[in-house]
């Protein structure tokens, strides 16, 4: 069998299931091009350019927020053919144009759109080339149907005029000869009909002769024979001469478009690549938008570099087979909360086979994997990753049978794969570690391996049942402990990490649970002897107390979320009352003004009467009247309302309490004092005193 090869890939895609994220972004594409841009999705070749999709993926989503986005409707799927086109091994058709002139119409406005949307957008177009005049030079070839158009050549047009004239000079002929009485009761049909490509007539068997003309087929039964009548066989020749000289003239416009589009293979073919990875972008950015994922930060991978997960879920766990996400799985998901390289670089999680420990390393590797390949992940807001040059794992079988190896023998040659690539910048995953093999034996192998990883400060998540790896953490500064939370009363495994102390394996209490006899197990018990329980106790105690601990937490942020709810409310119902006292107050402000009005109109109509009487009577009833006018001028709902007035705008909506009901401000005539509304259907001039500043209560 062939050996391992001598510089294997630093990313172990296919055992991490990087499959499931293009399975999640392919259900996410909006054309069938983004597709080769899914299958080619890979780690990046630096941090910043993962910084850069990140960017851009978290720009759009907020774009997406609200209802914009990329304008990839209409994209169509030419590579099935331009390949072999540009090879010179595919004659191009008419449907083939159509469908490239969309896809390039869809990459300009694609373009065109991200250069106008923030820096982070802008960038993933500024190489993209304009080929807005290539679009219309095909505009004017084809139409959408894969038709070539009039304005392809001068030499069309003219014959396509010349056909238009001679297949109406072949419907006059045709009806002159249906006008014939005899020819009309010879026919089996009233209309004339098209045989391979000539008009005739549907005459019945029995009356051949009464019908001129060229015989062109017969119907199945016999009993129809499809005649072109003589007098058209002329027109019918120039009409197919016609017919023939356009498409010799189609051939000759498709090979000049065939010519002109090899000059251009580069941009063609980088055109289509654009928009395949502006379908992808837009995938990313569904995920964050529909399914709630986070975009990570990407930190230089280096000594001082964090991976830090909270809320993290794998991929598979919650989508169905179609790829899109099942609110049903996702809810049953617990959360992986991890950090590593603050202090610790490595953790040892150990617990019983069914408690997950296998989930939380394919779930931190692949995180990670899509962290680095500008992919948002599956996790709570702050999710940190460093940019890994390699990503490592060990898990499962599957190289030791393919290589015709034992199982130890396959672990052992992934595991050195795996210490090869082991430094500051690199995540190594390892599951079972010591394990197919002399428990003793494995115990100090698995014990060096560690050592390696911590000398080497790489990233490192390890799983082991084997006791004298549990001890590592505690002797070695760089490393810590993990279990799976397991119910000890229970039996049942509860599929969360627990950081900072080693699980038990439960190995005997679980093979009870599942079904061995009680006999055999007790015989197990017995064969283990008299084990010091200490360390058990204690690991069991330690879980338990940080259940309770997590249980109070849970319940003290349940009552503080409510807390904070109540007081929400108490402080919205607070507003509320102080908005209504500030409405209520101006209301009365607005009753007293209308009460100044009453008052000053029932005064007015005496005061004119006295205005022109003799004498000081005169005098005085004309100061009376000043003062009645300016008595509305300096109250201060007057000055209010006026200054209301004066800053409104076309296009601003005020109250008019008069006619109960809203109106839109088309003119403010200042000088005047008047406002210009629109009402109905009709503009409508009212006097500033007209207007009210407030609006009633009901329909604030």
């Amino acid at each position: 069998m062939p050996a391992e090869p001598s510089t294997p890939r630093p990313y172990d895609l296919e055992a991490l299931e990087f499959g499931a994220v293009r399975t999640l972004l392919t259900a996410r594409l909006s054309s069938p091009v983004g597709r080769t841009a899914v299958e080619a999705l890979g780690p990046c070749p630096d941090a910043a350019a993962a910084r850069a999709r990140h960017a851009a993926v978290e720009t759009l989503a907020e774009r997406l927020d609200h209802g914009r986005g990329l304008p990839l409707t209409g994209a169509i799927e030419v590579r099935s053919w331009l390949p072999g086109f540009f090879a010179g091994e595919h004659v191009v058709a008419a449907r083939d144009l159509a469908d490239l002139k969309r896809l390039l119409r869809v990459a300009e406005h694609c373009r065109r759109w991200l250069l106008a949307q923030p820096e982070a957008l802008a960038a993933v177009a500024r190489d993209a080339a304009d080929l807005q005049d290539l679009v219309d030079e095909l505009d004017r070839l084809v139409d959408d149907r894969g038709e070539v158009q009039d304005s392809a050549s001068q030499r069309l047009r003219e014959i396509r005029r010349e056909i238009q004239q001679a297949r109406g000079a072949v419907d006059a002929a045709v009806q002159h000869v249906l006008g014939d009485p005899q020819v009309r009761r010879a026919l089996q049909a009233p209309d004339a009909a098209w045989r391979h490509g000539r008009p005739v007539l549907q005459v019945r068997s029995d009356s051949r002769n009464r019908v001129p003309g060229v015989q062109h087929d017969r119907s199945s039964s016999g009993q129809t024979l499809f005649i072109e009548p003589q007098n058209v066989v002329e027109m019918a020749n120039r009409l197919s001469d016609a017919q023939a000289a356009e498409n010799r003239e189609i051939n000759v416009v498709l090979a000049d478009a065939a010519r002109a589009l090899r000059r251009l293979e580069r941009e063609v073919v980088t055109a289509v690549e654009f928009v395949a990875h502006a379908d992808l972008l837009q995938a990313k950015a569904r995920l964050v938008r529909e399914d709630g994922y986070t975009v990570p930060e990407v930190a230089d991978g280096n000594d001082t570099a964090v991976l830090r997960l909270h809320g993290a879920r794998h991929p598979l766990l919650e989508i169905d087979d179609r790829g899109r996400r099942s609110e049903q799985a996702g809810a049953a998901v617990v959360p992986l909360d991890l950090a590593l390289g603050d202090p610790h670089h490595l953790l040892v999680v150990t617990g019983p086979n069914t408690g997950g420990k296998t989930v939380v390393l394919k779930t931190v590797g692949l995180l990670a994997l899509m962290a680095i390949s500008g992919v948002p992940v599956p996790a709570d807001v702050g999710a940190r990753v460093p940019f890994f040059a390699a990503v490592k794992a060990d898990i499962g079988d599957e190289q030791g049978i393919s290589q015709n190896l034992s199982t130890f023998s396959s672990h052992v040659q992934r595991i050195a794969t795996c210490l090869a690539h082991a430094a500051g910048n690199a995540l190594v995953l390892l599951d079972e570690l010591g394990a197919g093999t002399d428990p003793e034996e494995g115990s100090v192998l698995g014990y060096a391996v560690l050592e390696q990883l911590v000398r080497a400060r790489a990233f490192a998540v390890v799983t082991t049942h084997l006791g004298r790896l549990k001890e590592f953490a505690y002797q070695n500064q760089g490393a810590d402990n993990g279990s799976m939370a397991f119910d000890g009363k229970t039996l049942a495994p509860l599929y969360r990490l627990e950081v900072g102390i080693p699980g038990n394996s439960h190995a005997l209490d679980i093979a009870a649970r599942v079904g061995m006899p009680e006999r055999v197990v007790q015989r197990a018990r017995k064969l283990l002897g008299k084990r010091d329980p200490q360390l058990d106790n204690v690991i069991e105690k330690v879980q338990v107390a940080r259940r309770e601990a997590e249980a109070d937490r849970q319940r003290t942020a349940a009552k503080s979320r409510e807390v904070a709810s109540q007081q929400s409310e108490l402080e919205e119902k607070l507003a509320e009352a102080v908005r209504r006292e500030t409405w209520l107050q101006e209301e009365a402000d607005g009753v007293v003004e209308h009460e100044l009005r009453a008052a000053k109109a029932a005064l007015e109509e005496h005061v004119q009467a006295l205005e022109n009487a003799p004498g000081k009577h005169g005098d005085r009833a004309r100061e009376l009247k000043q003062a009645l006018d300016g008595l509305l001028r300096n109250a201060k709902v007057h000055r209010r309302r006026t200054s209301f007035c004066h800053g409104l705008k076309k296009g601003d909506r005020v109250f008019l309490p008069r006619w109960h009901r809203h109106a839109q401000v088309h003119k403010v005539d200042k000088v005047r004092e008047q406002v210009t509304v629109d009402y109905g259907k009709v503009k409508m001039q009212v006097p500033f005193e007209d207007v009210s500043w407030l609006v009633p209560l009901d329909q604030s």
